[in-house]
């Protein structure tokens, strides 16, 4: 008779989730192999961290620093286990069927222990008295003003961002050893890389900014607000639900009071209301329905607000006729899944599954990479904008940092920036979840580069977690990416329907 097979201690395996394609069984050789962390990485959580790779064998045991580890039937496993001490900096990882046993050290670089908090560096930041000025320089690779910004930041953090004309000419307050301090007005100080501008000579003194009566210009997709100007100005842009404001700093105008304009005949603009306020010209643009894109364009003379008009939308086939922008996230860089799969693999398999649905549906396709080579990150909402896309996705698998437990928050997740991709994350994000059944992390608003385009609503999908074992596998199936690319579809879907009825 022969001997009975050797019980293994097993971790069990988190809730299987039902709405998933099977983890594919396999047994092989035993091998570890870690993924995360990577030899020698610094851990940079406070107390405990993951660790997930693959063991070859979806029958073993695994046990990581001595806490019993799940594995899922692919081999895959997600160890969630306090941060090694700084004398004995390694993973100690036993795997076994009961007839085979490997063992691995794994060597990191500990977290150092909390030390006192120490005083504040002395502030190295230079006040500038009197204050000078320099010209905003932008990156020099993009040879129009469409695609050249400067990027201004709060001082005090968060997601404010200004997006300024390259040429324009700022007051400088102070500076440390990377940024500058510029003053857009009284009210106003900004935060700009020092590398992002050229110091003018500290004799120059710029003439005041007087912008004189706008002017109207149309096409048949979009209605322009012209503002004769003598140089180009800061600005800022701030949206409500069906109206725009362009706020331009430092400038006066021709009027004291408040004037109304009517748009017009026929334009998706309305009205126009210019008033001053301080320091600044203010120009608020009423609307027929949503706000849907816009474009600020410096050319001699004068800025052109360029505000775009919803394309006409047939509600039986909201696509049919639309310039939609996929593009599959990465690479370079990208996350990696336990068993090795590279981010930029499924989200190129989903972006041109997705590609395929929407010519279905009637859409042109505009796709920011058909092949793995790499494709730089601001090239791609710049593609969408020389195409006149008229909605951009990017198609993502998401991570966590150190210090977080990607099996108690993982997720489906949709990222906007501007207020009015708001409505195509929403309706994205709804029909995500739908069809790839995993918990629903929401809508979110986040500064990510290809995002931050503003002549067209753009969002940036984060399906699935490529470091989830169940996930990972998942997502390597034709059926799920099928489903991923799916929801994709019915969010753009949704979101066009809606604007069907203004135009």
């Amino acid at each position: 008779m022969p001997p009975p097979p050797p019980t293994v201690e097993r971790a069990p395996v988190p809730e299987i989730n039902p709405a998933l394609p099977p983890v594919p069984r396999v047994n092989g050789p035993l091998e570890i192999k870690v993924v995360y962390p990577p030899v020698n990485h610094a851990i940079q959580s406070r107390d405990s961290n993951f660790v997930f790779g693959s063991v070859g064998n979806g029958d073993a045991g695994l046990v990581v620093n001595g806490v019993l580890t799940p594995v899922w039937p692919n081999g895959a496993f997600m160890a969630w286990v306090p941060n090694p001490t700084a004398d004995a900096p390694r993973y100690e990882i036993v795997a076994t069927t009961g007839i085979d046993t490997v063992r691995l050290t794994h060597p990191i670089k500990a977290p150092p222990a909390a030390a006192a908090v120490a005083a504040p560096p002395p502030d190295t930041i230079r006040l500038l008295v009197p204050a000078l000025y320099a010209s905003l320089i932008g990156p020099a690779v993009y040879p129009s003003d469409t695609d050249r910004v400067v990027t201004a930041y709060a001082l005090t953090g968060g997601l404010q961002r200004w997006f300024l004309l390259p040429g324009a000419v700022v007051k400088v307050v102070a500076m440390d050893s990377t940024n500058a301090h510029v003053q857009l007005d009284s009210s106003q100080i900004v935060r700009v890389a020092r590398s992002d501008m050229t110091m003018l000579d500290t004799t120059f003194k710029p003439k005041p900014m007087v912008a004189k009566a706008f002017r109207f210009d149309s096409g048949a997709t979009w209605t322009d607000v012209f503002i004769p100007l003598s140089d180009r100005p800061t600005h800022l842009v701030e949206m409500e639900a069906t109206s725009i404001t362009l706020i331009l700093y430092g400038t006066a105008g021709p009027n004291k009071r408040p004037v109304t304009v009517k748009g017009p005949p026929g334009s998706y603009m309305t009205a126009v209301t210019s008033s001053r306020e301080g320091q600044q010209m203010r120009y608020r643009m009423a609307l027929r329905g949503p706000v849907y894109g816009y474009l600020p364009i410096w050319e001699q003379g004068g800025l052109r607000f360029r505000v775009r008009r919803p394309p006409a939308i047939d509600s039986t086939a909201p696509l049919r006729g639309l310039t939609i922008s996929v593009d599959p996230g990465h690479p370079p860089i990208g996350a990696t899944g336990p068993t090795g799969l590279w981010e930029p693999v499924p989200t190129l398999a989903v972006g041109l599954r997705t590609q395929t649905l929407l010519q279905e549906k009637g859409a042109t396709v505009i796709m920011t990479r058909t092949t793995s080579d790499p494709v730089a990150l601001n090239d791609r909402a710049t593609m969408a904008r020389r195409a006149d896309a008229h909605a951009f996705v990017s198609i993502h698998f998401n991570a966590v940092p150190d210090g977080i437990n990607p099996l108690r928050v993982n997720g489906t997740a949709t990222y906007h920036y501007h207020p009015h991709s708001l409505s195509l994350a929403q309706s994205t994000q709804q029909a995500l979840v739908s069809q790839l059944s995993l918990r629903d992390n929401g809508v979110k608003r986040d500064n990510f580069a290809v995002v931050r385009g503003t002549w067209m609503p753009s969002v940036l999908a984060e399906g699935a977690f490529i470091i989830v074992p169940d996930q990972e596998a998942a997502i390597q199936t034709p059926e799920y990416q099928d489903r991923y690319a799916r929801g994709i579809v019915d969010g753009l879907e949704s979101y066009f329907r809606t604007l069907a009825a203004f135009r």
